[in-house]
């Protein structure tokens, strides 16, 4: 509610790149949204998001397209553009991630185009989450006005973004850019996951066995091993 308040007392007009739009990847090497709805920790997606936030402000980025309105299922084209199966998990980690991305001067955008699960929208709603959504069309809008989301909305046209009601806005302060090495390392160690007895598996999604790592790292492979040999793992399964 209070950042909420912050961009409604934070107007002005910005310029037209104002929305980053690269993935989480491009910022933290192999740290996908996967890889966040698999953390034992989940305040470590507070901290992914405050970095990414400070990178995105230092390269004159007022907004961040921060995930879809959807979650993770088996006929995904791409599975880490996804959380989380549960909703619930999937709201909490978008929850974390804004939360990081505003205090380093970031306004979060959810991505409504293509498929949406309503049931996240309804828990994004619960908590107050609604931050502005990049849509197709003024029909996407209204459907997401319809299950209760009253938000700011924004189209792409002929290469740039348009805001159906409202106009851009801009969060006046920002935070130093930090290493990201030590965090990326927190992540990764943090989201391997122990399913059973097996092999290590690495970016493999909906297995069963094993342990599932989101890096080929040294690093990662050898707390990989660890974990088969003790049978437990930070990580929570997010399919």
């Amino acid at each position: 509610m209070f950042f909420t308040l912050l961009i409604l007392f934070s107007l002005s007009i910005h310029g037209r790149n104002f929305l980053c739009t690269n993935r989480l990847e491009d910022f933290l090497k192999d740290v996908s949204l996967l890889t966040l709805g698999s953390l034992g920790n989940t305040s470590l997606a507070q901290e992914v998001g405050q970095y990414v936030g400070s990178v995105a402000k230092q390269d004159g980025y007022s907004y961040y397209l921060i995930g879809p309105l959807d979650t993770l299922s088996v006929d995904d084209n791409d599975y880490f553009y996804r959380v989380n199966k549960s909703p619930f998990i999937t709201a909490d980690i978008y929850e974390k991630f804004a939360t990081g991305l505003g205090n380093a001067g970031i306004i979060p955008v959810f991505d409504g185009r293509g498929k949406i699960d309503t049931n996240l929208v309804s828990s994004l709603v619960t908590r107050k989450l609604t931050y502005p959504v990049l849509v197709e069309d003024e029909g996407k809008a209204n459907l997401l006005r319809a299950l209760g989301y009253k938000a700011v909305f924004i189209v792409e046209e002929n290469g740039e973004y348009k805001f159906l009601n409202s106009i851009p806005v801009s969060l006046y302060w920002k935070i130093p850019v930090q290493n990201p090495e030590e965090l990326r390392k927190k992540v990764l160690l943090n989201s391997i996951i122990y399913l059973g007895p097996g092999e290590v598996q690495i970016r493999k999604s909906f297995v069963t066995s094993g342990v599932v790592v989101f890096s080929d790292e040294e690093f990662v492979i050898s707390e990989a091993k660890k974990a088969l040999e003790k049978r437990t793992a930070p990580g929570r399964v997010p399919w």
